[in-house]
């Protein structure tokens, strides 16, 4: 009957030591992905219009003034920065709720300038 018992201790023990392993596995790759992978999203552009945000075009969500490198995004956090095509970008506005994870919106001073950025496909690097 003891040898049931600590059997039955040893093969616990295993179990948790395995979980444990394959936890810090997989946080260690998701913080690496999260730090240094190219990624892709779909970048559009905006300016300071009350047609194009809403009735206080010039704050954004995280309450600071718009300035160039400013970008809108629905998921990462304010303050984060990306680069996309050797510019920096920071993280300070959101987006309409209909858009994911993976949309950016650039803040821009001219309309005409914003209306030619169009929609793009582009790579970003969270850094």
């Amino acid at each position: 009957m003891m040898a049931i018992k600590r059997n039955f201790a040893l093969l616990f023990l295993g179990k948790a030591v395995l979980i444990g392993m394959l936890f810090l596995i997989v946080r260690q790759g998701a913080e690496m992905d999260l730090d240094s992978s190219l990624r892709r999203g779909v970048f559009t552009a905006y300016t300071a219009s009350v047609f194009q945000t809403d009735s206080s075009p010039m704050i954004t969500a995280s309450n600071i003034n718009v300035r160039k490198g400013i970008i809108a995004n629905n998921c990462l956090p304010f303050g984060t920065k990306i680069k996309v095509d050797n510019e920096i970008y920071e993280i300070q506005d959101r987006m309409h709720q209909r858009y994911g994870c993976e949309s950016f919106d650039i803040y821009m001073t001219k309309y005409h300038k914003a209306k030619d950025f169009g929609r793009q496909t582009l790579q970003y690097e969270i850094i």
